[in-house]
C-alpha cells in the first residue's frame, strides 16, 4: 500500500437539481442515503453505498468555495466532478506524498449531517485537495473517514440493480502516456501502466482509465462521442453487478434506455444518468 493510500473511495457526481438527480438513480435501482450536508462547503448529498466504496451526487446547498465551485462546473453541464482516494491515516498519507515532492495541503475537518436507522449522525472526515499535479486529468481528494461505523447500513447496501461495487472511473485526457509518471507517484511505482494509448491505474482498490477522446470507443463501444466535454474530463463509471440480467429486468421495467453486449456488459448512456455514462458488468 504506497504512501498509506488504499484505493479509491467514492466518486462524486455534481448535478444541478440533487432531489431530482436522486430520483433518477433510484429509476436506476440504487439505494441513495437520506439528504447530508456539508456545512463547511455549502453542498449537500445523497449517496449510493457499497461494501467499501461509494458513489455521491452532490449538490449546492449554501454558500463557500466549494459550492461556488460545483455551480461553475454544473453550469456547464452535469457529471463526474472529482474522486476521492481513501486512506486510514490521512495525517501519514499526506506526509509521504510531500516527501514524494507534492505540495500538499494540511488535512482539514469536514462533517456530513444526516439521518440514519439510528438516529440522526453527524459524519466526520479529514480531507485534503490534491495539487492538479498529483493525479493529472481527474480532480481528487485524500480522504479519511473518521466516523466509518456510521456510514453504512444494511438497508443501504440492498441496490435492487445489485450494484456492489466501482470496478473503475475514465478520464479523457490528451497525453495519457505522458501522465504515468505523476499517478505512478501517488500510487507507487509501476501503478500506471501503458497500453497502446490508454494508461491504466492500478489504485489499490478500483481502476483510472486515462485515455484520449478518440481511443474512448475502444474502452466503452457505446459511448456518445459528440456529446463528450473536452479533456481533461471524467466520463464514464464502470459498476459491478451481481447478475447483469436482473439488473438489465429492473432498467427494462423502468423504462432507462441501455444497451447490452453479447457478454451482457450494460451500457447506460449519459442522457439517462445526470452527464455520466454508466457501464454494468458481473464478477
Amino acid at each position: 500500500m504506497a504512501n498509506h493510500i488504499r484505493g479509491l473511495d467514492h466518486a462524486v457526481i455534481a448535478v444541478r437539481d440533487l432531489e431530482q438527480a436522486a430520483e433518477t438513480f433510484r429509476r436506476l435501482g440504487f439505494v441513495l442515503t437520506p439528504k447530508g450536508r456539508h456545512a463547511e462547503w455549502g453542498t449537500a448529498n445523497h449517496c449510493i453505498m457499497f461494501g467499501q466504496d461509494y458513489i455521491a451526487l452532490q449538490g449546492v446547498d449554501g454558500t463557500g468555495a466549494e459550492a461556488d465551485r460545483l455551480r461553475a462546473f454544473t453550469d456547464r453541464g452535469e457529471g463526474l466532478i472529482g474522486i476521492a482516494i481513501g486512506s486510514d491515516n490521512g495525517a501519514a498519507a499526506i506526509d509521504s506524498l510531500r516527501r514524494g515532492g507534492l505540495d500538499i495541503p494540511d488535512p482539514a475537518s469536514l462533517s456530513r449531517r444526516l439521518e440514519t436507522p439510528r438516529g440522526t449522525a453527524t459524519l466526520m472526515f479529514s480531507e485534503a485537495l490534491l495539487p492538479a499535479e498529483a493525479t493529472p486529468g481527474v480532480r481528487s481528494r485524500l480522504v479519511q473517514h473518521i466516523t466509518a461505523e456510521r456510514e453504512r447500513f444494511p438497508e443501504w447496501l440492498a441496490h435492487p440493480n445489485g450494484a456492489f461495487g466501482i470496478a473503475a472511473v475514465t478520464a479523457i485526457v490528451e497525453d495519457p502516456a505522458a501522465l504515468t509518471s505523476s499517478w505512478d507517484r501517488v500510487f507507487g511505482p509501476h501503478s500506471a501502466v501503458l497500453t497502446d494509448a490508454t494508461v491504466t491505474v492500478h489504485t489499490g482498490r478500483g481502476l483510472v482509465f486515462l485515455t484520449n477522446p478518440d481511443d474512448l470507443t475502444q474502452l466503452h463501444p457505446d459511448a456518445e462521442l459528440d456529446e463528450l466535454p473536452p479533456p481533461p474530463a471524467l466520463v464514464a463509471l464502470a459498476l459491478q453487478v451481481a447478475d447483469t440480467g436482473r439488473a438489465a429486468e429492473l432498467l427494462a421495467r423502468n423504462g432507462v434506455e441501455f444497451s447490452r453486449d453479447s457478454e451482457g456488459t450494460i451500457r447506460i448512456p449519459p442522457s439517462e444518468a445526470h452527464g455520466v455514462f454508466i457501464e454494468m458488468a458481473g464478477n
